[in-house]
């Protein structure tokens, strides 16, 4: 008894020492993060994308259960419109980190369970999807850029710093700081990598 006791004590002792879990950064933020990653320009359809994006998983974080269905309703309404009109589809269930930058629009799509992590760069053409018969999304790391065309499928991890050669099939795990390029895209040897991309509040260089 008194053994149970004293563990649980230290359970106790471990939840209040414990770091409180990172605050979420505010929606605001991160749309001028957007804005400037694209062009500063508000009529780039990337940046409509990535907004959408950012202001779905806002939404769905809402408490006020009424003010969440209708902030839903409207990233629906604008998810359905930007599909239609420039192909691309992000959906808000999908993990991306911050810096997310979608370097040509046109024909992008990820899926909900696909995680992007942080300063990833992505041309046109993309698709981030499931594989038949395997189970899981891709996990992208940071630092990592892919290229117009590249189709990452199924339970594949991209390591940090990698690059997606274009048009590229890649259904195998990709290691850190590596090129990856062909049908099915295979690691070059002695390759280096996605060039490392310097990200402001006003410019990105890639």
């Amino acid at each position: 008894m008194a053994e149970a006791a004293g563990q649980e004590a230290e359970r106790a002792t471990e939840r209040q020492t414990a770091a409180p879990p990172s605050p979420q950064p505010g929606l605001w933020r991160e749309l001028r993060e957007a804005y400037a990653l694209h062009e500063r320009r508000l009529m780039n359809p990337a940046f409509w994308a990535v907004a959408n994006y950012r202001f779905g998983v806002w939404s769905a974080r809402r408490g006020f259960t009424p003010w969440r269905k209708l902030t839903s309703l409207l990233y629906g309404w604008c998810f359905f419109w930007i599909d239609l009109i420039t192909g691309i589809a992000i959906n808000r269930e999908a993990e991306i980190g911050p810096a997310f930058h979608l370097i040509h629009h046109g024909n992008v799509k990820i899926h909900p369970e696909a995680r992007i992590g942080a300063r990833c760069g992505m041309m046109h053409d993309v698709t981030l999807g499931l594989s038949p018969g395997r189970e899981g999304a891709p996990v992208i790391g940071n630092d990592v850029f892919i290229g117009a065309g590249a189709k990452i499928v199924g339970p594949v991890e991209i390591g940090d710093g990698a690059m997606i050669g274009a048009n590229s099939l890649v259904i195998n795990h990709v290691p850190a700081g590596a090129t990856a390029l062909g049908v099915p895209a295979r690691a070059m040897p002695g390759s280096r990598g996605a060039p490392k991309r310097q990200v402001s509040s006003t410019k990105t260089q890639q």
